[in-house]
């Protein structure tokens, strides 16, 4: 089986491999049944079929900036990208418009979904102020799990330190529609800060000011790494 560029059927494009006319990133291929991944370097003869480059983005985004590919409004993630190449990306995660912290953005579906599927349980910290205080039956609340009527579903238990009377580092483990402000919410906090730190073992780089941008090399193996092939 081979790549969707053999878009000429899977007879002809078994010849061109067995004619020995493929080289498969950059060394001669005459294996008719080679797996093509998305992101192998195809050549034909002279002719390029396929060179698309992997791309592992970490953004720093400021609050009112919204996290889509594009907006009719408002500035999006990807219009702080200002390459060729990014509107190839989508979004490993949202963060609603007035949350500040760490987006992942990618051309790399299986990476993405390593980060997203809600069985992976990738754990998301956060900062998060309130306008009042984080008393211990929120503390013991967010632990064991919170009910979500609309969902009917319960959280998976949260990680939380408090840092102040109305500040703590929360880690979910879900990415409910405004999930942190509704469990805060059945407390009667309103949350008036919010900044995402973490996503798994990815960390938002201190150097990053609000609207910058490095590309990034997750490494196998580790949470939110690359997934291996299977």
């Amino acid at each position: 089986m081979v790549g969707k560029w053999a878009g000429t059927g899977k007879r002809r494009t078994r010849g061109f491999f067995e004619s020995g006319r493929v080289m498969l990133n950059g060394q001669l291929c005459e294996d008719g049944q080679v797996q093509v991944g998305r992101f192998d370097h195809v050549q034909v003869d002279e002719v390029i079929l396929q060179n698309e480059v992997p791309r592992y983005i970490m953004l720093h985004k400021p609050k009112g900036v919204v996290s889509a590919t594009t907006d009719l409004e408002h500035e999006t993630v990807i219009d702080l990208i200002q390459e060729d190449w990014a509107d190839q990306l989508h979004l490993a995660g949202r963060l609603d418009r007035f949350t500040s912290g760490l987006v992942i953005l990618t051309n790399d579906s299986r990476y993405s979904e390593s980060l997203t599927e809600p069985s992976n349980k990738v754990g998301k910290r956060y900062l998060v102020e309130v306008d009042g205080g984080i008393g211990p039956e929120v503390i013991s609340a967010f632990e064991a799990g919170i009910w979500f009527a609309k969902e009917k579903v319960t959280t998976s238990p949260a990680a939380i330190e408090q840092l102040g009377p109305g500040k703590c580092r929360l880690t979910i483990y879900e990415g409910k529609h405004h999930q942190i402000k509704r469990m805060f919410a059945k407390f009667s906090l309103k949350v008036i800060a919010l900044h995402r730190e973490a996503i798994g073992e990815l960390e938002l780089s201190g150097e990053l000011k609000e609207g910058e941008w490095i590309e990034i090399i997750p490494t196998p193996g580790q949470t939110g790494g690359i997934p291996e092939a299977g």
